[in-house]
């Protein structure tokens, strides 16, 4: 493995290695990885797995990759950021453990940033494994949008348009653009833009960091673009973690976001009204219920 490839992959994992190990695969796979080896690098970045995957993938794949043991689960930001710290590369691509790359997508994003030297960030064009297209892209929140995004008004035909993300869904994802953000489960970035930024905010422990990233980076001037040439898998709910924890640390991770880059009075007043939502639902439930009573009484 060089020691100063041009485009290094990073994959974070907790408890996964079956499922790593076919995201590694994919890595060797590429053409352009098997054409010029010493351009590529793949890192390992294991945050305190118990199932044996940094023992496992280092008896596979041997000096080929590098293996990093975190110690504990630091969550994906830090996880990266030790990446970025323990190998020097010009680019680096952000893979989760299940995904996979398809055959160009490395030389894609190279060639790409080539032509770009505004853009910080892209993003892939994400599949499902089943071919169909995944919604990897997204708009930064403003307080409308977050509301009908976070709540069934959003769907009211009148007040679609307004939702966050609204035009992206309606989007089809086949060309490049410039966006405000895209997902880090294929996520390629300049060394350079790590650096200006300081790399993932670790105090996100695992969603929303990306839109932190993005968030920072479109306030400092660079460029974020999705780049369909280059083409990924991605599963979802890939690391050994419940739909409870994911859903907890959702939460967690938008709260953080919106008070980080909004504020809390943003943030309460978007939940205060959330609240009011419920009580207008049950409204006309209880006036319905006293009507009810009140007739059932006579």
């Amino acid at each position: 493995m060089s020691e100063a490839p041009q485009l290094c992959v990073v994959v974070v994992t907790w408890n996964d290695a079956t499922r790593a190990a076919a995201a590694i695969d994919s890595f060797f796979a590429l053409p352009e990885v098997r054409r010029e080896p010493e351009r590529f690098a793949l890192i390992v970045s294991d945050n305190g797995s118990h199932d044996g995957t940094p023992e496992i993938l280092r008896a596979r794949y041997g000096q080929r990759i590098l293996v990093l043991e975190n110690g504990a689960n630091l969550g994906f930001g830090a996880g990266c950021n030790r990446a970025f710290a323990a190998l020097d590369a010009t680019y680096y691509y952000l893979l989760n453990p299940d995904g996979q790359v398809l055959p160009g997508a490395l030389s894609a994003m190279l060639d790409f940033f080539a032509c770009h030297p505004r853009a910080g960030i892209a993003g892939s064009r994400v599949l499902n494994p089943d071919g169909s297209l995944q919604e990897s892209c997204g708009e930064f929140d403003t307080w409308l949008g977050a509301f009908l995004r976070s709540s069934a008004w959003g769907e009211i035909p009148p007040l679609r348009r307004y939702a966050n993300g609204y035009a992206l869904r309606a989007w089809g994802y086949g060309q490049e653009r410039r966006v405000d953000i895209v997902i880090g489960a294929a996520m390629a970035l300049r060394s350079s833009t790590i650096r200006r930024l300081g790399g993932f905010d670790e105090r996100f422990f695992l969603y929303q960091e990306e839109v932190d990233l993005c968030k920072r980076a479109a306030r400092a001037g660079i460029e974020t673009w999705f780049v369909p040439a280059s083409v990924a898998l991605h599963e979802g709910m890939g690391s050994a973690i419940s739909r409870g924890a994911v859903e907890r640390h959702k939460r967690a991770g938008r709260r953080r976001y919106w008070i980080k880059h909004h504020g809390r009075l943003w943030y309460y007043s978007l939940c205060a009204a959330l609240v009011v939502r419920y009580a207008l639902y049950a409204a006309p439930l209880v006036g319905g219920a006293l009507l009810l009573r009140r007739a059932l009484g006579r």
